[in-house]
């Protein structure tokens, strides 16, 4: 590559942050939403959605160029099939996904250079707070916070009901620390009808994910309001960790898998996280490894296997067997020692 060439990617690379800050936005006014059912023209998108005619246009043409809506005769705006993931009720929707990436999390990612020079979290240095203290502060923000992990979560939820099969065949209750809104012990009662489920996170959280359970399965999902840096419920018969440990440094780890050694007896635990290996080459695993540092708490790193197996070890569990979900996380079956 030569320099002309380097000055080119460099410059797209710098204006990528633009196109997705674009997309979010759009994602924020609901546009895909209001292209559902038929195209609408660019004069009656912007007048429903209080928009500016002009500047709502150049941001549909700026998203074309990634395949994200349509333009027909410069004026007439659909969805496409990419940008139908941003349709609220979609059953693959990443709206609120985008929503919470482009405003709290680009904001939190201005703090990288703070992060960089001193390890700490650039999200509390910007906000002066940390990102669970915005969120309990900020109820409405909170909701699309449940949300958007609801949209990243969906896919691993059907996943893992498939590749722990067995052992979900075996179990009768089924408890999710961190359970957010809800969407992995949906998609476990959903692919197991023997199953019930128990969504155990903060208060608050817990009345947003009650309110938005399926009715079809609403009698098979329980929520239990605690704290799983103080204790974890007793008597279940698997207990499911996704995507929570990345989220603290090792010593908040260490309290939060004590409290479930404590708890698991005879039972099960199932660890799903983005391990980063030191061979990864994975874009998307290697981003996040990055961006969890500068969201998370202050002294949080991407961890390996290996980073995994001392905090277990330290905490009395041992790994009974690892598989790698096609989303880039690894399950990790354990047994208390």
């Amino acid at each position: 590559m030569n320099n002309s060439e380097s000055a080119k990617k460099l410059s797209e690379i710098m204006m990528m942050p633009l196109a997705a800050k674009t997309l979010s936005t759009l994602a924020e006014l609901g546009v895909a939403d209001l292209l559902k059912e038929v195209p609408l023209e660019i004069d009656a998108l912007a007048q429903a959605c209080n928009a500016d005619q002009t500047i709502l246009l150049n941001m549909f043409k700026v998203v074309e160029l990634l395949g994200f809506f349509s333009i027909d005769q410069g004026k007439i705006v659909k969805n496409s099939p990419s940008s139908e993931l941003l349709i609220s009720d979609h059953p693959q929707s990443m709206r609120h996904f985008c929503m919470l990436f482009g405003d709290e999390y680009y904001r939190g990612y201005e703090g990288l250079h703070h992060t960089c020079k001193t390890g700490q979290s650039g999200f509390k240095h910007v906000f002066d707070k940390t990102l669970y203290q915005y969120l309990d502060e900020t109820p409405t923000r909170a909701s699309v916070y449940d949300l958007a992990m609801r949209d990243f979560s969906r896919p691993v939820g059907t996943l893992l009901a498939n590749v722990c099969a067995e052992l979900f065949g075996q179990a009768k209750r089924v408890i999710d620390i961190g359970g957010g809104s809800g969407v992995i012990s949906i998609e476990l009662v959903k692919h197991h009808q023997h199953l019930t489920a128990c969504i155990f996170d903060r208060q608050d959280v817990c009345m947003r994910s009650s309110e938005s359970l399926p009715e079809n399965i609403k009698d098979r999902i329980q929520t239990c309001t605690g704290d799983f840096f103080a204790e974890i419920p007793e008597d279940y018969d698997v207990y499911v960790l996704k995507n929570v440990l990345h989220n603290w440094n090792a010593q908040s780890c260490l309290k939060i898998l004590n409290n479930i050694s404590q708890s698991l007896k005879n039972s099960r635990l199932l660890v799903i996280e983005p391990l980063v290996e030191p061979e990864e080459n994975s874009p998307r695993l290697l981003f996040n490894a990055l961006f969890q540092s500068v969201i998370c708490e202050d002294g949080t790193y991407q961890r390996c296997f290996t980073d995994l197996e001392e905090l277990f070890r330290e905490s009395k569990l041992t790994v009974v067997k690892t598989q790698k979900l096609p989303t880039g996380h690894t399950v990790i079956e354990l047994i208390k020692t």
